[in-house]
């Protein structure tokens, strides 16, 4: 239900904004990315409850591949906090194609690649000759496929400017454990771009 309101709001604010203002389609290359983030594990739309628990936050910065702001390479760090599960940390590059639903709002879906370091929340211990030893709470690396959508506003503006946006990305995370290979896990996050 949360989420359902949140989208609803986020949509209404996008709509509001498009139909504020239109700009000439002109993109920046290397704007400021500052998101806040919130970490669940668990299948895309699944498991709602803890969706806003985890708390991380996110930065980066993207380059056009056409000098528009519908084809553009983003690359992004982002750190959650994870009591249950460990937190993590995320370094991942995405292509991103934004078609224009209206005005200046938009739509994104990207698709990439990425390196997750995520630490044990608690004490982990492995089986020796001698018997169980404590190795601590060091996590691991991981090959990280992350895929997202998500809506965003973007007028271009002759000094600096902000393009805030919304998105919900589903990653999937190899090598988690022997028994588990492949992980999935969903980050949602609300930020803005500034461009400079």
């Amino acid at each position: 239900m949360k989420t359902k309101i949140v989208w609803m709001l986020v949509g209404i604010m996008l709509w509001q904004y498009g139909n504020a203002q239109s700009s000439v389609d002109n993109h920046r290359n290397f704007p400021l990315i500052v998101s806040i983030e919130f970490h669940s594990l668990s299948l895309p739309f699944k498991n709602k409850k803890p969706l806003f628990s985890n708390i991380g936050i996110g930065l980066g910065t993207e380059v056009s591949h056409n000098g528009k702001r519908n084809w553009v390479q983003e690359f992004k760090m982002v750190w959650y906090g994870n009591k249950r599960v460990g937190g993590g940390l995320l370094f991942q590059t995405q292509a991103v194609w934004r078609p224009t639903l209206f005005n200046d709002t938009y739509s994104e879906i990207k698709l990439g690649v990425g390196y997750l370091y995520a630490k044990r929340p608690k004490d982990a211990y492995q089986l020796t000759d001698n018997g169980w030893k404590n190795v601590g709470k060091k996590g691991k690396g991981m090959l990280v496929i992350p895929a997202t959508i998500g809506l965003g506003y973007d007028t271009y503006g002759q000094g600096a400017y902000v393009s805030p946006f919304a998105n919900y990305q589903f990653l999937l995370a190899t090598n988690y454990n022997d028994s588990m290979p492949v992980v999935p896990f969903t980050l949602m996050g609300f930020g803005s771009r500034i461009h400079f």
